[in-house]
Formats: C-alpha cells, sequence, structure tokens
C-alpha cells in the first residue's frame, strides 16, 4: 500500500511540473510575440493638417500641397541621425584599432562614407618628425569603407606616444582620420 501512495505522488508530482513547465513556456512564447510586435497606430501617425484661412483658391492648393509634403517627410523611417556621410565635401572616419601584437604595431580604421577605390596614406610621427609613411588602399564594405590595414614593425619606432595620421583620398574627396598610440 505504501508503493502505491509513493507511485500516486510521483504522478501527481510529474503532471504538476509539466503542468508548470507548460505555463511558463506558454509565457516566454506570448511575451517574445508580444515584443515583436509594433502598434499599427503609432506606425501611420500622421499629424493633423492645420486649419488655413482661406484667401483664394490658389493660397488654400500652396498650403495643402506644403502639409502633404510634411506628412511625407513626418512618415519617412530615418535610419541615421544627421546628414548623410557619403554627401560630405570631405572623408571622415575614425581609427578602431591601435595597438602592438608581438612586436607589430596593428592599426585598422572605418570611414564613414561607402568607397570602393582610393588610397589611405599612412603617417606615424613623434614630436613632429616623421618616423614612418606607408599607404594602402580602401576597400568597400557593405555601407562604409576601410583602409586595407596597416601592419607596422616597432622594430624602427622607438617608444613612446606615437601620433597616427591617416590621409584618405577616393572620389576627388579627401580627408583626414587622427589617432594616436602608447608603444
Amino acid at each position: 500500500m505504501a508503493k502505491r501512495r509513493n507511485y500516486r505522488k510521483i504522478i501527481w508530482w510529474t503532471v504538476g511540473v509539466i503542468l508548470v513547465a507548460g505555463i511558463v513556456i506558454a509565457g516566454i512564447v506570448i511575451g517574445i510575440n508580444n515584443t515583436g510586435r509594433t502598434n499599427n497606430d503609432e506606425m501611420t501617425k500622421t499629424e493633423e493638417q492645420p486649419k488655413v484661412e482661406q484667401k483664394d483658391d490658389n493660397d488654400n492648393k500652396n498650403t495643402e500641397e506644403e502639409n502633404t509634403e510634411e506628412i511625407d517627410d513626418y512618415k519617412k523611417i530615418t535610419q541615421y541621425e544627421g546628414a548623410d556621410p557619403n554627401k560630405a565635401e570631405e572623408l571622415s572616419g575614425v581609427v578602431t584599432y591601435a595597438s602592438v601584437n608581438g612586436g607589430t604595431l596593428v592599426i585598422r580604421t572605418s570611414i564613414d562614407q561607402y568607397l570602393t577605390e582610393g588610397t589611405c596614406d599612412l603617417t606615424l610621427e613623434r614630436d613632429g618628425h616623421i618616423i614612418y609613411s606607408d599607404t594602402t588602399n580602401i576597400v568597400g564594405e557593405a555601407s562604409t569603407a576601410t583602409c586595407q590595414g596597416f601592419d607596422v614593425t616597432t622594430a624602427g619606432l622607438g617608444e613612446g606616444k606615437i601620433d597616427i595620421i591617416i590621409n584618405l583620398n577616393a572620389n576627388s574627396k579627401s580627408g583626414v582620420i587622427r589617432g594616436g598610440v602608447d608603444i
């Protein structure tokens, strides 16, 4: 008789655990579905058109066209804030990595504009004196570009702070990326 009670307890515990697990899994699935949804009201939200005094038919038509343009601009999704870097007058970017690794100074960059060709002219300076220079090609990425990369042996560089200056030249545009590294 004791075995039968233990057997029933095991069955009830198993059923209970399965129910709790099912409830937890259902909650997770519902939570995931709710976080992936967007509120259609917010997506299609439009501004109310301001009331305009009607002076004559031509003024009214111009105002309606201006309001329509404003609403269209409001509905557009802006992927990035600020101006489009591809339309900038100068090339720009940043040194993303500059460090010594096994006796080699490794320098990597990211260029803000999308480019498929061009050059990166590297100059390393210490106290205003050029201690190294090199040139690599620009390599296009998905929406930006990068310099092909600079791997400089540290043998002749000495120790201390080094200024990194990379002159970019592509598509009749130029720009400068600046950085620094301690060796």
